[in-house]
């Protein structure tokens, strides 16, 4: 047979835990990366409006020499132009791979041209009219073109910024969706595999302090979770097993008291049948035929009253698998009416107020055994003359039957109430019980999906309300 393999649920969340650090210090190193990038981006956009400021700082120069004839502009002129070559040089210097780095180059030949010009201006003569007009107009043109250059230069690094502003822009939305989505998936997964696991073992759990033993689900989660639901499910098997133990152990010691209370009641029906035949033997030669029928009818009924009580005995003594079948609920009581009968004092008086077609499913041999219980601890509870009422009614809209037990005893006390069907409670002297009769009285209703409640106040006697239904579960039937 092939293992099965199990992933812990530990193991499960530190792969977890794993995968979704890695993917943050993945975002953040690649981040990172991009910011230190779009600041050294900065910087150089910085240093090209440097000379971009600088080119028409010195072009302003060369203006006012054309229009002022100030030699003093066009030195000025040729030294900002040197700060220029100069941030042009830091940049190639520093940076190797820039897309702008051939028109830095391109930039700091024409600058020399533009230079050099403007030193042939100073140098030859104004009266040179053709010549001086020459070198005008090629400055104007070179001048123009390092300011194109440079312009270029700072609209490219500015469309780099932007462009990797907006790639930031773009990987920060996709992260976080990635984020906030795999958050989302890993809520459901943690629901579903940890707390709604978690959910129906409490459930379960509430279930079986009720009395309600059911297996639960098997959540193929392959780690402790699912080890957990199987071995809860072990337990419950366990749980029902056990308690099945426990009725079984507790009819046996009703069925210890009932046999001694049996031989009992089988005792007037024998001294019935014993003085009819001994009154049809001295009659019988008298041939007084109507007293010999007589006593013959007589020893006939009381016979069927002795089966009656031995065939009840029988039948709640026999071991049986729980299975509900459609039963007459009056029947059931008169059976476990004449099988308590023997365990009551003369004078407690029984009423039974039970419609005669009144049926419904239940094991018959379970709830007889509810029956004899409290009819036997309604007995006890009464001192001296009392009465015992056992009554059931149909309720079509709960589609349920209700049935009370009732008794004129001593009552209960409210603190006891509480705890009368746990197993063990008990308020009778020691070894007058075992204190596990109502506890396996509300097992058996629970196991037909029916409830039980108490009513009693000290002194005004006790109720007890049965709710069994009138169409239990698939499951049970």
């Amino acid at each position: 047979m092939a293992r099965k393999i199990y992933f812990g649920l530990i193991f499960k969340i530190i792969v977890v835990l794993v995968f979704y650090i890695l993917s943050i210090i993945i975002t953040a190193f690649v981040s990172y990366d991009d910011l230190v990038t779009t600041e050294k981006k900065a910087g150089i956009l910085e240093l090209s409006y440097g000379i971009l400021n600088n080119i028409l700082e010195s072009r302003r120069h060369e203006k006012n020499y054309f229009l002022y004839g100030n030699e003093d502009s066009l030195y000025e002129n040729i030294t900002i132009l040197e700060k220029s070559k100069e941030i042009g040089e830091k940049i190639l210097k520093n940076e190797k791979n820039l897309s702008i780095n051939p028109n830095l180059i391109k930039l700091d030949k024409n600058i020399t041209i533009y230079s050099n010009k403007i030193y042939e201006l100073l140098s030859i003569n104004k009266t040179d009219i053709d010549n001086y007009k020459t070198i005008t107009e090629e400055i104007r043109h070179y001048g123009k073109i390092i300011t194109e250059i440079s312009e270029e230069i700072v609209d490219t690094e500015k469309n780099q910024i932007h462009t990797m502003v907006s790639t930031l822009i773009d990987q920060l939305i996709i992260w976080s969706s990635m984020a906030i989505f795999t958050g989302i998936i890993l809520s459901f997964l943690i629901v579903y595999y940890i707390f709604k696991p978690l959910s129906v073992i409490k459930s379960a759990t509430e279930a079986i302090a009720e009395g309600k033993f059911r297996k639960i689900e098997v959540i193929k989660t392959k780690d402790e979770i699912q080890q957990v639901m199987e071995t809860f499910n072990i337990m419950v098997f366990e749980l029902e097993r056990r308690q099945d133990q426990l009725i079984q152990a507790e009819k046996l010691s009703s069925l210890g008291t009932l046999t001694a209370g049996v031989a009992h009641q089988l005792n007037n029906p024998l001294n019935n049948i014993s003085t009819s035949c001994q009154i049809a033997i001295d009659e019988f030669d008298g041939g007084d035929t109507p007293l010999l029928k007589r006593m013959l009818n007589n020893i006939y009924q009381e016979t069927l009253r002795a089966r009656d009580v031995v065939k009840s005995l029988l039948e709640f003594s026999r071991t049986q698998n729980f299975a509900l079948r459609e039963i007459n609920l009056a029947n059931v009581i008169k059976k476990a009416v004449i099988l308590a009968q023997s365990q009551m004092p003369p004078d407690i008086a029984m009423s039974i107020k039970i419609p005669e077609d009144l049926a419904f499913p239940m094991d018959v041999q379970r709830m007889q055994e509810v029956f004899i219980n409290l009819i036997i601890n309604a007995a006890q509870a009464i001192q001296g003359q009392g009465k015992i009422t056992i009554a059931a009614n149909k309720d079509e809209n709960a589609q349920e039957v209700i049935i009370e037990i009732n008794d004129t005893g001593q009552g209960i006390s409210e603190r006891n109430q509480a705890k009368i069907f746990d197993p063990f409670f008990t308020t009778k002297e020691e070894g007058q019980g075992t204190g596990l009769g109502l506890s396996v009285v509300y097992g058996i209703i629970q196991k037909h999906h029916g409830t039980i409640t108490v009513q009693s106040s000290p002194g005004k006697g006790t109720s007890f309300f049965i709710h069994l239904p009138l169409r239990p579960e698939k499951e049970n039937a």
